[in-house]
């Protein structure tokens, strides 16, 4: 039993070769490990640091999405300062509409910037904006989400 690359796993199945029994135990094993790291990474897990003004950090193609989930964090722990800010965004993306919820908010010492959900362009983006008076700013989020 080994965990495998995911490509070489697809590889196996794509050459045309009947797939051994090692393959198969290979697949099961590489995806069982794979679903436990849901979030901490590939772009599920991201960090852009140094953030000065109002940024776009994350977006996605709305007609591709159905509900999106973001965990996010910005933070400033440089300079003597260690302020953090935290927040959920559950986002159900319709037809017509982008309808975000906001929730589990938390901060340990004041403004140091915001977090919003908008939608342009046929984008969905998840926009932070640094207070001018505590910049740079790092933020780091999680995103997972239903395809539509």
């Amino acid at each position: 039993m080994a965990i495998q690359d995911i490509d070489y796993i697809k590889t196996r199945f794509e050459s045309g070769d009947r797939p051994s029994s090692q393959d198969y135990i290979d697949l099961i094993e590489t995806l069982s490990a794979k679903s436990t790291d849901l979030g901490t990474g590939g772009n599920n897990e991201s960090e852009v640091a140094g953030l000065e003004n109002p940024t776009v950090i994350d977006e996605v193609n709305l007609a591709d999405w159905r509900m999106v989930k973001y965990i996010v964090s910005i933070t400033k722990n440089t300079g003597g300062a260690n302020k953090y800010y935290a927040t959920e965004f559950s986002i159900l993306i319709d037809a017509e509409n982008v309808n975000v919820a906001e929730y589990g908010s938390i901060d340990n010492d004041g403004d140091i910037g915001t977090i919003a959900v908008t939608a342009a362009n046929g984008k969905l983006q998840l926009l932070v904006s640094p207070n001018p008076a505590v910049i740079p700013i790092t933020a780091r989020f999680a995103r997972m989400g239903l395809k539509a």
